[in-house]
């Protein structure tokens, strides 16, 4: 049988040009075909597939099952612990002081331990706030060279404003006043910068103010002596006293005070705090006496303005001691005490004093200043909580409280040592901060009962301190410090890891970056409102033609000092003008006559001084109610406020009546006056103000601020008269 041939080739032409002819058509058709398919299975599982309702009813019951085995399981035999021989017993641990284990404490000085001194790094300040203060301190009358004061004839008593010298009454003034005397004329070469700008009272003036009707105080005799004739006076002359305003930026800070003595440890390979404290290099003066290696050495301060374009100076060193000593010596270097709250961070050679001042009140309070800090307010806190928890463990117990019945043993006695009966007090570690503990800075020899291997525990942060004494208002500054520390490697060549280490005998941090700024205000302010309105409800104001022309207003003004230009005398508080009138385009501030309280010297107390003296016939008499005061200000290169323009007392306007919704309204005419004024004034910034006279009328600080001098003037006229509460307390307040 033969076999067919089939030609392949043929066959696949005919099928290629099958597909050539019908290809879309085939193609169309598998697309179709593959949709149904799916659409198929897509309808048939949409209606064989369980509803949603039912799968989260199902998957509720699952959770539920679960939640409900957690609540009922209970631990198995499986879970219960093995017995007490079992090895994995724990031993009882007791909390050691690791200071006893360090590794210099177990092994010897070899040469594979490093014992070689490196240069600790100084740390900077981590916080800072800046205030302003406006204070009058306490100053002696010393005259211009230095080498003679005036003093006032009676031995050193309780005087009015708090006593001038210093020294208690007694038998023993003579002594004091000896020691006294060296005091004030130990550095009198600093003295004529800070005194030469005192109070001076021209003797036309003291001559007039013998012979005062309205004034029942006899003025003490005075003289001016030098130190030799004051040394030998036998306390039988006080020095006088005079006020002396000054304008401070005081900028608190805070100073990682604990991580800086973990740095001299590490660095100096010391084993505790304690070693650290008690330390000691050689001193810069002479190196055959040895300091505390750990101390501060006060800082370095820059300063800078700002520019009235907005735009900062370059830093300039600002001489920070040369500045505060004058000061400090005409004061005789008494300053006030430190709030008892921040007398546990206080170290040594970071902490600038504040000048005894007439009126202590007049400094920052220590919650805006000191204890704005968070760092330095928490560790406050914390003292304090301790301090609360060690009186409660040391309050007084009586017998009954500490009888044991089964232990009838004899009772100690109390707290304070007296009275039976009371038992110990709670024991107070030594090193730690707070009342009768640890004060930072103290080397560690002078903690007499510090136990072998024990440690201190140094305050986290202390405080640091700087004044500037050279500041004008209407001007912001910015300031940046520079600790200072002693080199505690100096001349400890053998020691050291290297002999440059030993070299120098300061070592300094970098400049602080945190911002102190200080804008400090005008001393200067307007208000629109008409006192005499507002004291006498009668008073009718202004004649119509002149409530056109002219507004009343009030001027507040922090005086340096006041008077004639012969008399320069010194003030340092507020004053107020309490009426004064002004008109269209002028300036506000004027000269005025008001009376301001002043620190009479012959009279020991805060007073009045009289004010201009005409001469009528052949007697002086005393005319107005107070001196002439400027009232414009200090600075001539500052303008004065300027009153542009004023809208009132007196307007008009439309009321509206309707009788009903569908009547028609009525309108009338309506005459107001003072209820509505309104001044616009350009500040000495450049600034517009607008000041309406109901805000300014009702401004709390204006309030209190005329409440308060007023208060100062009352006391200072009652203590004129012959009263003895006007010159207790500064300015009668």
């Amino acid at each position: 049988m033969a076999k067919v041939k089939i030609d392949f080739k043929a066959k696949g032409q005919v099928i290629a040009n099958y597909f050539k002819e019908k290809g879309e058509k085939v193609g169309l058709g598998v697309c179709l075909a593959i949709m149904l398919l799916f659409g198929g299975l897509g309808l048939w599982g949409s209606f064989s597939a369980p509803s949603p309702v039912k799968n989260a009813a199902d998957m509720k019951k699952l959770a539920d099952d679960k939640s409900q085995a957690f609540k009922r399981a209970e631990p198995g035999e499986n879970d219960n612990p093995g017995p007490e021989n079992s090895s994995t017993k724990l031993a009882a641990l007791d909390k050691l002081d690791p200071t006893a284990y360090r590794g210099r404490q177990m092994f010897s000085e070899s040469e594979f331990l490093d014992v070689k001194r490196r240069p600790p790094a100084i740390l900077t300040v981590d916080d800072a706030k800046v205030s302003l203060a406006r204070v009058a301190v306490k100053s002696y009358m010393f005259n211009k060279d230095g080498k003679s004061l005036t003093v006032i004839k009676g031995g050193a008593t309780a005087m009015a404003g708090g006593g001038a010298a210093g020294i208690p009454s007694g038998k023993g003034n003579a002594v004091q006043a000896k020691d006294q005397a060296i005091r004030l004329f130990a550095a009198k070469k600093n003295a004529p910068k800070a005194t030469s700008e005192g109070t001076k009272y021209s003797d036309r003036l003291i001559a007039y103010l013998k012979n005062l009707e309205f004034s029942g105080r006899k003025m003490a005799e005075t003289l001016t002596v030098t130190s030799d004739e004051y040394e030998k006076m036998k306390g039988s002359y006080r020095p006088a006293e005079q006020a002396l305003p000054l304008r401070m930026a005081i900028v608190n800070a805070s100073f990682p005070y604990k991580a800086q003595m973990e740095e001299f440890r590490n660095k100096l390979k010391l084993g505790s705090f304690a070693e650290v404290l008690n330390d000691a290099t050689a001193s810069p003066e002479d190196p055959n006496v040895g300091v505390n290696a750990f101390r501060f050495l006060g800082m370095n301060v820059e300063r800078r303005k700002k520019t009235a374009d907005g735009k900062w100076e370059e830093w300039k060193p600002l001489d920070i001691r040369g500045n505060y000593l004058p000061f400090a010596t005409s004061t005789d270097f008494r300053f006030e005490p430190e709030d008892p709250s921040i007398a546990d961070f206080i170290v040594n050679g970071l902490m600038m004093p504040k000048l005894r001042a007439f009126d202590p009140e007049h400094y920052p309070k220590v919650d805006d200043a000191e204890l704005s800090l968070a760092k330095i307010k928490s560790q406050v806190d914390e003292s304090a909580r301790k301090d609360k928890d060690k009186l409660k463990q040391s309050k007084p117990r009586t017998k009954q409280d500490t009888f044991d019945v089964f232990s009838p043993a004899p009772v100690a006695s109390g707290t304070t040592g007296e009275g039976p009966g009371m038992a110990p007090p709670a024991f107070n570690p030594i090193g730690t901060v707070g009342a009768g503990g640890f004060v930072p800075g103290a080397p560690a020899m002078m903690m007499p009962g510090l136990a072998q291997g024990q440690d201190v525990e140094p305050a986290v942060h202390n405080l640091v301190r700087f004044i500037d004494v050279d500041i004008q208002p209407g001007e912001t500054y910015e300031y940046r410090v520079q600790i200072r520390m002693g080199n505690p490697n100096y001349k400890r060549t053998k020691d050291v890891a290297s002999p440059a280490y030993a070299e120098g005998a300061e070592l300094l941090s970098e400049w602080s970056k945190i911002p102190m700024v200080l804008n400090l205000p005008e001393e200067q302010s307007c208000f629109l409102i008409d006192q005499r309105k507002e004291d006498e409800k009668t008073f009718k104001g202004f004649t119509s033609e002149d409530s056109k022309r002219q507004v009343p207003m009030q001027i507040h003004k922090w005086f340096l000092n006041t008077g004639a230009a012969t008399q320069n005398l010194s003030v340092g508080d507020w004053a107020v003008a309490e009426r004064v009138s002004v008109f269209r385009g002028e300036f506000v501030g004027r000269q005025v006559i008001a009376k301001i309280p002043l620190w009479i010297y012959f009279f020991e107390g805060f007073g009045l001084l009289p004010p201009k003296i005409v001469k009528g016939g052949t007697a002086a008499t005393k005319t107005g109610d107070g001196i002439l005061v400027d009232f414009s200000p200090d600075r001539k290169d500052r303008p004065d406020f300027l009153l542009v323009d004023f809208e009132g007392p007196e307007y008009t306007h439309d009321r509206v009546k309707t009788a009903g919704p569908d009547a028609k309204p009525v309108v009338s005419k309506v005459e107001e006056r003072d209820r509505l004024v309104e001044a616009y004034i350009i500040n000495p910034l450049g600034q517009l103000e607008v000041h309406n006279i109901v805000s300014d009328r009702d401004n709390a600080t204006r309030k209190a601020m005329l409440e308060a001098y007023r208060i100062r003037v009352k006391k200072a006229e009652d203590f004129m008269r012959g009263g003895g509460a006007g010159g207790t307390t500064p300015f009668g307040s």
